[in-house]
């Protein structure tokens, strides 16, 4: 009993200590970090007015989860794909995204930021505005590239 006591204390102050050292380690952001990351959010509003899924899908990992505002989480950029085919086919969009903050830890990059626009529904009606926020978990891929691997976005308060 003392032992799995022992090794209970010992398990916990080196999961602490790591905690803490992960929480001291200085963001890795640089200069290219914000642009790459300005293009390709930038060019989510021209894939957006155009309602290009597949070269938005260029940006999505295989595995990544979107997470839209009351629905459950998309998951896998098959399931996104045919997420976005029926939101286009209801709705155009005109968005622009506004980068707040990016953050780099080595090959993870969380953007975080606005989207504001209108929807106008197909089938007619007036557009609908939004005011979004927006969370990204990026992955630097093995060529240097960026792909989205997590998104989350709900609307601001009023």
């Amino acid at each position: 009993m003392k032992t799995s006591w022992m090794l209970a204390i010992f398990a916990a102050a080196a999961i602490a200590i790591t905690c803490s050292q992960a929480a001291q380690k200085p963001t890795t952001t640089t200069a290219d970090d914000m642009t790459a990351v300005a293009r390709m959010v930038s060019s989510f509003d021209t894939f957006a007015a155009d309602a290009d899924i597949e070269s938005f899908l260029v940006y999505v990992t295989d595995d990544a989860v979107m997470m839209p505002p009351g629905e459950p989480a998309v998951v896998g950029k098959s399931a996104i794909r045919e997420w976005y085919t029926a939101f286009y086919n209801i709705f155009s969009n005109d968005m622009t995204h506004e980068s707040l903050e990016v953050d780099a830890f080595g090959d993870i990059i969380i953007a975080r930021g606005n989207a504001t626009g209108a929807l106008t529904p197909k089938a007619g009606g007036e557009p609908i505005p939004f005011n979004n926020k927006y969370l990204f978990v990026i992955k630097r891929q093995d060529d240097g590239s960026l792909q989205v691997w997590r998104a989350a976005f709900n609307e601001n308060a009023r």
